[in-house]
């Protein structure tokens, strides 16, 4: 009898131990997929919840790729990858944590054909940079535009003053000479 509830308790026990570890059950993309679109994410979805401190690598090619972010969202781990994917061969690695406290590790494949190529990568780049460079000339030329006319008022406002003080000057040097000769027009009718 009591060997019956040992084996009757073990049969009840061990399925939920066994339910509480999580196992890959999906990704996007799936393990061995052909991608002919960009992708923005990678996802690896699991059977129940896994911890936080779950991650992620990823290579392309055996060279590693870069994830802007991993997060884990539930049943879910989620990549991000830094920068726009080349075409190739990329193996994506995991280790999470299950609920329970397990540790899982394992890996998933997938081919990306979306046409972009290191070639493709590196001229969309060029150009980006020559546009930024076009923008930053741009603006330097306003700017350069800007303060050429601003100088321009600038001397014009400080010519105004000087004319109006050379006017006054002329003025005041007429006004001396006719009181000067107002001065020797009467000094000569008083000597007379």
């Amino acid at each position: 009898m009591k060997k019956t509830l040992l084996l009757l308790s073990a049969f009840l026990i061990l399925p939920m131990t066994a339910q509480a570890h999580s196992v890959l059950e999906a990704s996007t993309p799936t393990d061995g997929e052909v991608v002919t679109e960009q992708l923005d994410t990678i996802a690896l979805d699991f059977s129940a919840g896994i911890e936080q401190g779950s991650s992620m690598t990823m290579t392309m090619d055996g060279e590693a790729v870069d994830f802007s972010e991993v997060a884990v969202m539930d049943d879910q781990l989620i990549g991000t990858p830094a920068q726009e994917l080349l075409d190739g061969s990329y193996v994506v690695e995991y280790a999470v944590l299950s609920e329970d406290g397990h540790p899982i590790e394992g890996t998933m494949a997938f081919e990306l054909e979306a046409g972009v190529t290191e070639q493709a990568s590196a001229e969309a780049e060029d150009q980006e940079a020559e546009q930024q460079a076009a923008d930053e000339a741009a603006e330097e030329q306003s700017e350069a535009v800007e303060t050429e006319a601003s100088e321009e008022a600038a001397a014009s406002e400080q010519a105004t003053p000087t004319e109006q003080s050379g006017s006054n000057v002329t003025l005041i040097i007429a006004g001396l000479a006719v009181v000067l000769l107002i001065g020797a027009f009467v000094l000569m009718r008083k000597k007379r």
